[in-house]
């Protein structure tokens, strides 16, 4: 059984954590092709895609050669978009 305290320091670290943010991974990152504008509706170029990255609530892309597009991996571009989407900070 567990005392009292125990519980109490047990709930107490829990709640600390619940604060803290959850760090996101490259990963977490869903990836979408289109072949129009994520805003405007615009259909992209011939021979062109964008890359649509969402994470939580962001959401970012970029244009991308359809044939360099081909020779990349799904992990590829979520870690191009995860750059964009959360970007590091150097301290």
């Amino acid at each position: 059984m567990s005392s009292p305290a125990h519980k109490k320091r047990r709930e107490t670290i829990t709640n600390y954590f619940s604060y803290l943010p959850i760090m996101s991974k490259f990963k977490d990152v869903v990836v979408t092709l289109t072949k129009k504008h994520p805003e405007t509706g615009e259909v992209v170029p011939t021979g062109h895609t964008y890359v649509v990255g969402v994470l939580g609530n962001k959401k970012k892309w970029y244009e991308i050669d359809s044939q360099l597009l081909n020779k990349l991996s799904n992990e590829d571009l979520q870690k191009e978009l995860f750059k964009l989407l959360h970007p590091q900070t150097h301290h």
